[in-house]
């Protein structure tokens, strides 16, 4: 089994090794047997190549409004807005390393505010009304970001803990929560980097926010009170396995090929977590391990509700909360399309 490296960010980031989880067999982890899963309705919304919108990784939706994200470096825009009414197209944030330019950036958190992070220069972008206003955050591996407007949590390179949490008053920060750890333990030195590829969403009342890392079948429930985290669920239908490498001073996990993948991203509403699922391997399916071919969704109290096939695997999914209907996005070899999604049998 040789292990293979994928570039993410600005570090040459590994992938990890899926495992069973702690004494699963096949038959009692339901995210090994999706086969028999319902099939998701899906109703084509918007071909994005007829609006000359190429290379979208990332979306949201907001009423009549679409945000598009471009995370790739041959892409002249980071963040763009395309209107339905009247079909027009405008951009946002630029890429570059100039004044309100961005490189590499977090998802799109769309709870409230469209909001983005740059990964290198720590700096998050709101955006009002149509326009971004930059803020500088503290200086950290940035991987993923959500906030409420006045608490920033965060994912990335931090030893301290799981999570970090930033008050944008009072400028206090703090790290909370554990790396997850399955039977065949991972050193301290590798946790940041074994767990590098997380997003995060956050509750619209803003009362708890959920985890989840395409590199294993992981979710994560905590509860935001204050400026504190607290651990609700943690759900693990399989760990990472990882091989610890170097990657120029810093101590990297490694992965192999035979990784199977997990939640590629995550999207919620008050009631539901919303979850995108590959299941494949790296010698499976290549690069193609990243389009996921089955939604599974959550309560919030980590209990699985139901798992769907999805006629077109999706690369990432997003719940417009001002209208109650939730999205995917779709890359195949000919088109880029965002569907409306219907989960009712």
């Amino acid at each position: 089994n040789k292990i293979y490296m994928k570039p993410l960010l600005f570090l040459f980031i590994p992938l990890l090794l899926f495992v069973a989880c702690k004494g699963n067999s096949g038959r009692e982890n339901p995210l090994a047997d999706l086969d028999k899963s319902s099939e998701a309705v899906m109703e084509e919304f918007l071909c994005l190549d007829s609006i000359d919108a190429f290379g979208v990784n990332d979306f949201a939706v907001t009423d009549s409004v679409l945000w598009f994200l471009f995370q790739r470096p041959g892409s002249e825009d980071v963040l763009a807005q395309y209107r339905l009414g009247d079909n027009s197209c405008k951009s946002v944030i630029k890429r570059g390393r100039g004044p309100g330019e961005m490189i590499t950036t977090t998802s799109l958190d769309a709870n409230g505010h469209i909001v983005i992070a740059d990964c290198n220069t720590n700096a998050m972008a709101s955006v009002v009304r149509n326009d971004a206003t930059f803020r500088q955050l503290p200086s950290g591996g940035l991987v993923s970001c959500i906030t409420d407007g006045n608490r920033v949590i965060s994912t990335g390179l931090y030893p301290e803990g799981r999570y970090r949490l930033i008050n944008l008053e009072s400028g206090q920060v703090g790290y909370f929560g554990e790396y997850p750890q399955g039977e065949r333990k991972i050193g301290d030195e590798l946790l940041p980097t074994a767990y590098i590829n997380s997003k995060l969403a956050m509750k619209p009342d803003c009362s708890r926010f959920v985890c989840v890392n395409s590199n294993c079948g992981i979710i994560e429930i905590n509860a935001i009170a204050g400026d504190s985290i607290r651990s609700i669920a943690r759900i693990a239908y399989h760990y990472p396995d990882i091989v610890g490498t170097r990657s120029g001073k810093m101590a990297v996990a490694a992965i192999r090929k035979s990784n199977v993948n997990g939640f590629f991203d995550v999207t919620c509403s008050d009631e539901y977590i919303y979850t995108i699922y590959s299941g494949k391997t790296y010698n499976e399916a290549g690069l193609g391990l990243e389009s996921c071919d089955h939604l599974v969704t959550f309560d919030w109290s980590g209990n699985l509700i139901e798992a769907f096939h999805v006629s077109q695997a999706l690369g990432a999914i997003q719940y417009d909360n001002s209208q109650g209907l939730l999205y995917g996005l779709a890359h195949t070899p000919t088109r880029s399309l965002i569907y409306r999604l219907n989960l009712d049998r």
